[in-house]
């Protein structure tokens, strides 16, 4: 799939508030080389979100630090969550 074929090619999400479908992520968090948590803040309503993504080869990444400060906040909560849960999943084994 080329960068013109995605439907998606910069990580846009869904407002879970107001149902806004088309807001860009404001930062981007690394998790690991395949994966990272983008940080939102809908222009409608305000609201402040994170989402876990996949990698996706050719899309275009969202910076590591956003203008948003909620917005980068929670992504890098979001990270450090996730980081916490496999580590612990890993103990566990």
């Amino acid at each position: 799939m080329t960068t013109s074929e995605d439907p998606n090619p910069t990580y846009a999400d869904s407002c879970p508030q107001c149902l806004r479908y088309d807001v860009q992520p404001d930062s981007g968090i690394a998790e690991g080389a395949a994966a990272f948590v983008a940080g939102y803040r809908c222009p409608a309503c305000r609201h402040v979100w994170t989402c876990m993504w996949g990698v996706v080869p050719g899309r275009i990444m969202p910076p590591e630090r956003g203008s948003d400060r909620d917005a980068t906040a929670a992504a890098h909560e979001q990270a450090a969550i996730s980081r916490a849960r496999r580590h612990l999943s890993k103990e566990g084994s």
